[in-house]
């Protein structure tokens, strides 16, 4: 049974697609949706003319579970939470300036822009001890230092070839121990002061970056392989044949937690196996956060949480 009721469902929930989600404690998810609008009306329209929905979800209130805001012109947006300067929600358009609209807090908070005119290109929101990073194309990289203020993180070389170049994600041990990746085997490590190229062995579109509670890094690529190591070193684990990449890794649990659009895997230190409740398949994949002791995977129409001993439904839809 869903922890959303029906009646909220269809107040909120139902004619809207979930395309993203954020964990900002054990209480609270964030979700990104789009209006569920027909594939051909869709490919007559701009991505921006498609109305999106910010939603923070109370998960552990038994009444005003849900908060909501709906917004037009927002172009491919993403969401992400941060805890400082305030704990709130954010949902970043990739347009010229970065437009960022926030949720929680205590009050209506104005949006902001990443960095007007200079086109950030989020593709990602990450948390890190906190703060929010925007990471985008370009090798793009803006910290949220303050309220209203997005600081631009690094100066790297530009190329050409821009379309070799850039950033899907970024992960930490620490401030002064960080990882990108991106663009076509395009891997920088920030040792506080500094971020340098490092080394890689594959020219391929890489996706995701994990810092890992064993002390290793995780990088996953094209065909949704992965690999494994630090600084300059790195090993391929797992050679993937997928069509797609991993929308999200991340370590829960103790182990490295795996979701595209069509699966949700578990590395067991030598392969990927799927993820298992009493012996079958959590019926779930998309998007996934995990912060606070809590993993969440959302899917188009569903939304589950796990808390590393039971996984329940929170959103699902109410076929009539």
């Amino acid at each position: 049974m869903a922890h959303v009721s029906k009646e909220i469902w269809e107040a909120h929930v139902k004619g809207w697609n979930i395309v993203d989600c954020a964990v900002r404690s054990k209480d609270v998810i964030s979700l990104c949706m789009r209006e569920d609008t027909p594939e051909e009306q869709a490919s007559r329209m701009w991505d921006h003319d498609i109305p999106s929905r910010l939603i923070n979800l109370f998960i552990n209130r038994s009444e005003n579970i849900f908060g909501h805001r709906t917004y037009s012109g927002l172009n491919k947006p993403r969401v992400g939470v941060c805890v400082h300067p305030v704990a709130q929600a954010m949902m970043v358009a990739r347009n010229n300036d970065g437009q960022v609209v926030l949720l929680g807090g205590g009050k209506d908070f104005p949006d902001e822009f990443i960095d007007p005119g200079k086109v950030p290109m989020t593709y990602r929101i990450k948390t890190i001890d906190g703060y929010a990073y925007s990471v985008g194309g370009q090798r793009k990289i803006y910290k949220r230092t303050d309220i209203g203020t997005w600081t631009h993180i690094g100066n790297w070389p530009r190329s050409e070839h821009v379309e070799q170049v850039g950033f899907n994600d970024m992960d930490a041990f620490a401030d002064n121990d960080m990882y990108a990746v991106g663009g076509h085997g395009d891997v920088w490590h920030f040792d506080g002061s500094t971020w340098t190229q490092m080394g890689f062995p594959s020219n391929v579109q890489l996706a995701t970056v994990t810092c890992a509670g064993d002390g290793n890094v995780y990088i996953s690529g094209e065909g949704g392989s992965l690999w494994m190591g630090r600084q300059s070193t790195w090993k391929p684990i797992y050679q993937g044949a997928s069509s797609i990449l991993w929308n999200d890794v991340l370590w829960f649990d103790d182990r490295l937690w795996l979701a595209s659009d069509y699966q949700l895997r578990v590395w067991n230190g030598s392969a990927l196996e799927p993820v298992l409740e009493a012996g079958e398949a959590v019926p779930i994949s998309g998007h996934m956060d995990a912060r606070d002791g809590l993993l969440v995977v959302a899917g188009p129409w569903s939304v589950m949480s796990y808390d590393g001993k039971q996984w329940r439904f929170i959103v699902a839809p109410y076929n009539e």
